[in-house]
């Protein structure tokens, strides 16, 4: 049994990747090289930047691949616009939101 089990119990359920891709929650956009692991959008951020996501793809990317100190080693969040796109990578993938989105 794991701390998160032992603090929390059980999980009673869970919302996957897949499921929020067939359910239209999620966008894809793609995936990471080599890793393979999606990059996503929430439909709610993604219906107001397709005409450049990948423009907030690639500023979110650097962002990413600069060390923070609030990082863990299970996620990493930035913001890409204050109040309006937030960037989280974890072991699922990466997923561009709105702040609300998260």
């Amino acid at each position: 049994m794991n701390t998160l089990t032992e603090l929390f119990g059980e999980v009673i359920y869970s919302y996957t990747l897949e499921q929020a891709l067939v359910d239209g929650i999620l966008v894809k956009t793609g995936h990471l090289q080599p890793s393979g692991l999606p990059v996503v959008f929430t439909s709610n951020l993604f219906e107001d930047v397709k005409d450049h996501y990948k423009e907030i793809i690639a500023t979110g990317l650097e962002l990413l691949n600069k060390p923070d100190e609030e990082d863990t080693p299970y996620m990493k969040l930035r913001v890409i616009e204050t109040g309006s796109i937030w960037v989280v990578a974890n072991a699922e993938g990466v997923t561009f939101m709105k702040p609300e989105d998260y």
